[in-house]
């Protein structure tokens, strides 16, 4: 069953006011905070996707980033920009 984020999350704007005010966010208006369109077309793919990056290894790419390192590089600098709640919200 696929589930439209741009008409599911179309009325949240008063939400996220809200909670930018309780957490002490800075004044990001609703519509910045993310495109729902672009997570509708992500998210309403209907096949699995596997990614082998031993070819690029053997071609000589040896540098990689670590994805749980550089997810939580993210969003500890979106808290640091109170973009995102922190400590106070649970943070990890």
């Amino acid at each position: 069953m696929r589930q439209c984020r741009s008409s599911i999350l179309a009325d949240k704007a008063p939400l996220w006011q809200t909670m930018a005010e309780k957490y002490g966010l800075e004044p990001v208006p609703y519509e910045a905070v993310s495109s729902w369109r672009f997570a509708d077309f992500v998210f309403s793919w209907d096949y699995d996707m596997f990614g082998d990056g031993s070819k690029a290894r053997r071609l000589g790419f040896h540098e990689f980033v670590d994805t749980e390192t550089m997810f939580f590089s993210i969003f500890d600098d979106l808290r640091r920009r109170k973009l995102i709640p922190g400590a106070a919200a649970g943070q990890r």
